[in-house]
């Protein structure tokens, strides 16, 4: 399977122009999801939005139409894998002021595709949490998660999205966006368990003024392994993007980012910016950053960077003559990186679990 895809093509000595999956995977259907939260103003179903009958919106939008970060074998991959779909919806005119909480329970030997629909209707808002872990730190296991969103307009979706599975895992994360007029998606990812991870995000900012906006950290110990593709296609006039990914690698762990802004001709006065800051903890890491501006339209602001460094001596000393390790550094320096991703989480439920697993990895 082909998943990841750049969409403007590099030096194929990088390796970042695509990955090619060749892994077996079966399924057994074990790790359902559980909705912990129903809260007031929002509508949980089994199947997508446009068939819900729950608002008067079917002729309006095709949740399903929207494109994923993966490409169109995963794309046919989750249409396979995954028959029914969890559909969440808020309703028009509704600000859904508590979460909706999807727990995914991974233990050692499950397998498991599922695929999710979130609709924000017209002047609403609504928070997701989705949330995948294992009991077991060295559970092994698939797991796969298609996520697909539709931001009505002058709605807000913020997506939160915490892997802590376990460190056998392989686990793909394949989301699609589209956003209308004056709407707003927000998206929080943690990513520290799992041992192959893949992630893949296409955000399609349609209307006038859409934004988006993306926070990404993760932690990457041992053996394991993080493939990241966002593109953020700009085709709506006034638009705006903002991706800030920043993550800790240590060990003989490897990561690729891509991060690509596409600023497409009739996108006037739109803007976007991506930024990664990344922490190398040991010599054997392997750390690809790929952050690309693509530009068809003159009136546009479009800017990309990348931080990659280690502590510096200077640092380890200031702080080792404090009465610090060189372990507590590192994990005081990891900490601090990550909590600036995390507390974006409004639930303290989800803090503390991501608190416990920092801690417990640094062991």
């Amino acid at each position: 399977m082909k998943i990841n895809s750049l969409k403007s093509l590099t030096w194929n000595a990088l390796k970042l122009n695509e990955v090619i999956l060749e892994d077996k995977i079966v399924l057994n259907g074990s790790g359902k999801a559980t909705v912990e939260k129903i809260p007031a103003g929002a509508m949980i179903g089994n199947e997508s939005c446009s068939d819900c009958g729950g608002c008067d919106l079917k002729s309006s939008f095709n949740i399903r139409s929207v494109k994923c970060g993966m490409g169109e074998e995963a794309e046919a991959f989750f249409a396979e894998a995954s028959k029914d779909v969890l559909m969440v919806h808020a309703r028009p005119g509704r600000s859904v002021t508590e979460p909706v909480s999807i727990r995914y329970l991974m233990e050692n030997g499950d397998s498991n595709a599922d695929r999710v629909e979130i609709h924000a209707a017209e002047d609403s808002s609504i928070t997701v949490i989705m949330d995948y872990s294992s009991s077991k730190r060295e559970a092994r296991g698939f797991f796969g998660v298609q996520t697909k969103i539709w931001v009505g307009r002058n709605a807000k979706v913020h997506l939160v999205k915490v892997n802590l599975l376990g460190s056998g895992f392989l686990c793909l994360d394949d989301i699609g966006v589209f956003v209308e007029d004056n709407g707003y998606f927000d998206i929080t990812q943690m990513c520290l368990g799992g041992g192959r991870n893949y992630i893949g995000l296409s955000a399609a900012l349609k209307g006038y003024k859409a934004e988006f906006n993306g926070d990404m950290g993760y932690l990457c110990l041992n053996d394991q392994s993080l493939d990241m593709n966002y593109y953020i296609a700009h085709t709506g006039r006034k638009t705006g993007s903002s991706l800030n990914v920043k993550g800790a690698l240590r060990d003989r762990a490897g990561k690729n980012f891509r991060g690509t802004i596409d600023l497409i001709r009739g996108a006037g006065g739109a803007h976007g910016n991506e930024l990664e800051d990344v922490l190398l903890l040991s010599d054997g890491v392997v750390n690809k950053t790929l952050p690309v501006i693509l530009c068809d339209e003159e009136d546009v602001e479009g800017t990309h960077g990348a931080s990659i460094g280690r502590l510096s001596s200077d640092m380890l000393y200031y702080m080792q003559t404090r009465g610090f390790s060189k372990y507590e550094a590192e994990l005081l320096a990891t900490k601090a990186k990550l909590n600036s991703v995390r507390n974006l989480i409004k639930d303290e439920h989800t803090h503390g679990r991501i608190q416990y697993y920092m801690e417990e990895a640094f062991k």
